[in-house]
């Protein structure tokens, strides 16, 4: 039987593909991606969505296109998506990924595929008890393969549900979305503390005024038990900036060109 691997960004895409060119399954499998990070922004519909990543996100008009053009791709694949093959989806116990599966579920409810789901969270625990993981795309294409025994087929009632999980997720019009044993909608600047924490962390360690943004972005990012981007933090980083806990230095609309310095609350 043929499968259709489903991840939802792509590191995991790449590292899944390496797998399969190793183990010579190119003629049976095929890899797409669904590449969004739907712990951000809205979800009430495409054309908001795009809207709100434009604005806040994405820097230049090549990255819209480029999700436009993902976008596209998956939506081809789908509609295209014969019955004989049978699909994959690969996800993790993060925010991203766990509304990632209800999106796809959404989208393959009406076709006549039989689905799986493959539980990176909970396989590597099975087989690999000390590590931990945010997000699938940390897998190396090694563990990948040894997860493939993970895989669990979804039954229609769950089917069901979690493309009615999807639907609900889509009425409520937050734009952050955090992992708290399920999906929790938060106020956007809910991580704010983290940021400004791991501003003086870094301040403290490295003993500077000022330092470049990804310091304390990846600082932020390393305190999170979730996945988040690096596009998000920087984006309520420089709102904190326009609040007077940050002073920047040099070009604010390249992620390298500028400094940041925490000043903290008047």
């Amino acid at each position: 039987m043929a499968i259709l691997h489903i991840t939802f960004g792509l590191s995991a895409q790449g590292s899944l593909k390496h797998a399969i060119r190793q183990h010579h399954l190119q003629r049976d499998e095929s890899v797409i991606s669904v590449n969004d990070i739907f712990s951000i922004g809205p979800l009430s519909s495409l054309e908001q969505r795009k809207s709100w990543l434009e604005a806040y996100i994405y820097r230049e008009s090549e990255d819209l296109d480029l999700y436009d053009d993902f976008h596209k791709a998956w939506e081809k694949k789908i509609k295209n998506l014969p019955c004989d093959i049978d699909v994959w989806v690969w996800y993790s116990q993060c925010t991203h990924e766990e509304i990632g599966l209800r999106f796809a579920m959404s989208e393959l409810i009406n076709t006549c595929n039989m689905v799986y789901g493959i539980d990176a969270t909970d396989g590597v625990k099975r087989i690999q008890p000390n590590m931990t993981i945010r997000q699938t795309g940390e897998l190396s294409s090694d563990l990948l393969m040894r997860l493939r025994s993970e895989a669990k087929r979804f039954s229609v009632d769950e089917c069901q549900q979690l493309a009615k999980e999807w639907e609900e997720l889509k009425q409520n019009p937050s734009t952050l979305r955090i992992w708290q044993d399920g999906i929790v909608h938060v106020a956007e600047d809910t991580l704010d503390p983290i940021i400004l924490q791991s501003a003086e962390k870094a301040h403290a360690q490295l003993n500077e005024e000022w330092l470049i943004p990804m310091r304390i972005i990846g600082e932020t990012i390393g305190a999170i038990d979730d996945y988040l981007s690096e596009e998000f933090v920087e984006k309520r980083l420089m709102t904190l900036a326009k609040q007077g806990l940050f002073e920047i230095h040099g070009d604010p609309t390249d992620m390298y060109s500028y400094q940041v310095k925490y000043v903290g609350k008047n």
